[in-house]
């Protein structure tokens, strides 16, 4: 789990919504399956929805969508009216990165470039089509899908 945690970060900016003080990797991955859990819980997603996002695969199914959604407002970078937060985001980024120069110009573009784009009203939806965007600017940032801090 702890390979996938930065794709999972920069796919949704949620590593580290809680941390306080320096960065504790193992902390926010505790925390991240705690709210997965809960998330799959709350909208009916099922392991296999897990696997796909874990996998940093395209959601096959509206639950798994729906996952990915509550996740990301329970980190709140989505809002109420399921449009993305690039300030919150921004924070979690600084987070993770532990504020690394280098690191924060990339995680900004990324969330920079994705924050203005075109999404459903559907914020299950939505948060897929954000998710796709994270992906395709973090491989046209050179980020491929091994990468960790």
């Amino acid at each position: 789990m702890a390979k996938h945690l930065l794709t999972l970060t920069v796919m949704c900016v949620v590593g580290a919504v809680i941390v306080r003080g320096e960065f504790d990797k193992n902390e926010a991955i505790a925390k991240f399956i705690s709210k997965a859990e809960q998330c799959k819980t709350e909208v009916g997603a099922t392991d296999a929805d897990i696997g796909e996002m874990v996998g940093r695969k395209p959601a096959s199914t509206m639950e798994g969508k729906c996952m990915r959604a509550c996740l990301m407002k329970k980190f709140e970078v989505m809002d109420d009216s399921g449009k993305f937060v690039a300030d919150v985001a921004l924070k979690h980024a600084e987070k993770v990165t532990e504020g690394a120069a280098n690191k924060m110009q990339v995680a900004s573009e990324i969330i920079n470039a994705c924050a203005g784009i075109e999404v459903s009203s559907d914020h299950c939806q939505a948060a897929e089509d954000y998710g796709k965007c994270f992906k395709h600017e973090a491989n046209a940032h050179g980020i491929d899908e091994n990468y960790q801090f």
